[in-house]
């Protein structure tokens, strides 16, 4: 090799790397690295160079010197011994295959690798439509499920028709960040889709209940990977610095989907049948698909070297088990405590203890794994990264609660019908849907999230605090102007913490730090459901002997929400509406807390900007 070749000149202390002397200790290279080709690759570690001079320069090297292949039998440190896939030195500090791929925040995104103009137009149709899909089948049965009980004589099985949606979809979206990174993105997410799509069949079809529980179960599994799928997909194919406004249109579906799914399920199943519920997610479905297989590009991406069987046992299936039974003995505990069992029964405690241990096991496994964990600790202790997930799960806590318990106080309190109540709630949910826009464009003029971070929680725990001032002759002043400011916090906040991930990750953790911030936005209302929920039972309890002491609160339970004036003598009545509404106030007291607590946990986010920070693309396993 010539001295030109040999002898480059010092590159800056952000990217300086003893390339050339590292590749004259081996022999020829066969490289087993999952990271991009646009890079070049020492073992497990992607090189950033700040400008193509030098890149070129150690391609040039890379390809008179190769490198000795790892050895896929072998973990990282017996490879190290061995001198193969060792760390590179970066000024004299060495670094493992588990540096990022992205230096040099003061670079550019360079946009070449994104796709554009009408291609990247259709396949943000696409993914909006699969992530509306999604949310649409959240909201769309509430109004469904009472038909649904008459028809299958079902009642003690209402709670599981949205339990065994939501177990699936929160439990195993961690282990799709995993398979997002070690198999093919688009295949991957076109799988998600169509296991979506098979789960919404057999509900359509279900002739009992138990097969519509198992179709709810199907169809989660299927949409814990597409609004996480759809974030990576965005993140490969738009330049950071736009990505704010991508990812809000995502987000804004969840919004969308709340108001059109208790007006069209309603619709529905009056005009149709409750089936058509699940029959309309096929055609939005099949969009989805289509965009998603004609113009997503995937970019480069090298196989590992790993087998499918390696991949397999790379995704921790083991972990998911153990988070998915202490999701379930959580959620059950939530559930029966306070309301169908009193905390004191052994079957509450059974649940809780399971859930201490299954939990404590969970992160003992993970720390063991290190980087082949669910939850990698390394992603997950990340200072923003952290930060980012409890404010996305306290904020859907407080989001959850309200939208799970305003058509409560519509309907019961201001005696208005389920689709009434629907509207009612569009003052709220199109403030989310604006606000969540607004935020993403925002952040890309200004470049910095914190700010907007910090101002939609204190927003919304305003707001949440309005809120829990309802009363049974409030104006429709107050319940409207206290929606908005609920609305435009919750709608700013939902999409930020999926911004920061993007932001302080490297593509080859973005599609597990994007399925760790879900995971806990999910878990964060699923929690929220069951904790009202026994919060609210208990109000019940608490007020109505001392408002209505001639009626039993087991009347109410078995009126519901739509039916008190029917079997509430006018006498009774008010004392009953008020007793509701103080419950329903102490539900709410849980939205100001889980606000004010996220607002804190903003406060701990880095002053990062989405702007000038260079991204390497294709990073992964796969």
């Amino acid at each position: 090799m010539s001295d030109k070749q040999t002898e480059q000149p010092a590159q800056p202390a952000a990217t300086t790397l003893q390339t050339t002397n590292h590749f004259k200790k081996h022999g020829e290279h066969k490289s087993t690295s999952p990271l991009p080709e646009v890079a070049p690759t020492i073992g497990g570690v992607g090189v950033v160079f700040e400008d193509s001079e030098k890149a070129d320069a150690a391609a040039t090297s890379f390809k008179q010197h190769p490198h000795e292949p790892l050895d896929p039998e072998k973990d990282f440190h017996e490879n190290a011994a061995a001198g193969i896939g060792a760390p590179i030195e970066h000024d004299g500090k060495k670094g493992g295959v588990i540096e990022g791929t992205e230096e040099a925040n003061g670079e550019e995104d360079d946009e070449n690798h994104y796709i554009s103009g009408v291609p990247l137009a259709l396949l943000t149709f696409g993914l909006c439509m699969a992530t509306f899909t999604v949310a649409l089948d959240n909201t769309i049965i509430a109004t469904a499920i009472p038909k649904i009980t008459s028809v299958f004589n079902s009642l003690d099985d209402v709670g599981w028709y949205g339990s065994s949606y939501l177990l699936t979809t929160t439990a195993l979206q961690p282990s799709f960040g995993r398979i997002y990174t070690y198999f093919d993105v688009k295949w991957t997410y076109l799988f998600a889709l169509v296991l979506f799509e098979i789960g919404s069949i057999i509900c359509a079809a279900a002739r009992n209940s138990v097969m519509l529980i198992v179709g709810r179960a199907v169809a989660g599994a299927g949409a814990s990977a597409l609004f996480s799928g759809g974030m990576t997909i965005v993140g490969f194919s738009v330049p950071l610095i736009k990505r704010p406004l991508y990812i809000a249109m995502l987000s804004s579906m969840f919004g969308i989907s709340s108001v059109v799914g208790p007006l069209l399920g309603g619709a529905l199943t009056d005009k149709a049948s409750w089936r058509w519920c699940f029959w309309i997610n096929l055609p939005f479905g099949a969009i989805a698909i289509g965009a998603v297989a004609l113009f997503f590009k995937p970019p480069p991406r090298k196989i590992s070297g790993m087998t499918v069987k390696q991949r397999i046992l790379e995704i921790d299936l083991v972990g998911a088990t153990f988070l998915m039974g202490a999701i379930i003995s959580l959620l059950l505990a939530l559930q029966w405590g306070g309301s169908k069992y009193p905390w004191s029964n052994s079957k509450v405690w059974g649940c809780l203890l399971g859930f201490g241990l299954l939990i404590i096991v969970f992160i003992i496994q993970q720390f063991r794994r290190g980087e082949r964990a669910t939850i990698p600790p390394r992603i997950f202790s990340q200072r923003t990264v952290l930060s980012a997930c409890l404010f996305s799960c306290f904020m859907s806590m407080g989001l959850y609660t309200h939208i799970y318990y305003l058509p409560f106080y519509f309907q019961a309190v201001k005696g208005t019908t389920a689709e009434a109540s629907g509207i009612r709630t569009i003052p709220y949910l199109g403030s989310v849907i604006v606000s969540s826009i607004f935020a993403g464009a925002g952040i890309t003029v200004l470049g910095f999230y914190k700010p907007f971070m910090i101002f939609a929680g204190a927003v919304f725990t305003v707001g949440a605090g309005l809120m829990y001032t309802l009363q049974v002759g409030s104006s429709v002043g107050k319940w409207v102007g206290y929606q908005l400011i609920c609305g435009i916090g919750a709608g700013m906040g939902v999409q930020i913490p999926f911004i920061a991930v993007q932001v302080v990750l490297n593509a080859k953790d973005m599609p597990s730090g994007n399925a760790i911030a879900i995971f806990f936005n999910s878990l964060g209302g699923a929690i929220s459901i069951s904790i009202a929920q026994n919060v609210f039972s208990n109000g019940l309890v608490k007020y109505v002997p001392q408002y209505a002491p001639e009626v039993s609160p087991a009347v109410i339970y078995a009126a519901g929400a739509t039916h008190l004036r029917d079997v509430i003598s006018p006498a009774d009545l008010v004392g009953v509406l008020v007793a509701y509404c103080k419950a329903l106030d102490e539900a709410f007291v849980l939205a100001i807390a889980v606000g004010a607590i996220a607002t804190i946990c903003a406060c701990f986010v880095e002053w990062k900007s989405v702007k000038g920070k260079k991204i390497e693309h294709g990073a992964g396993a796969a």
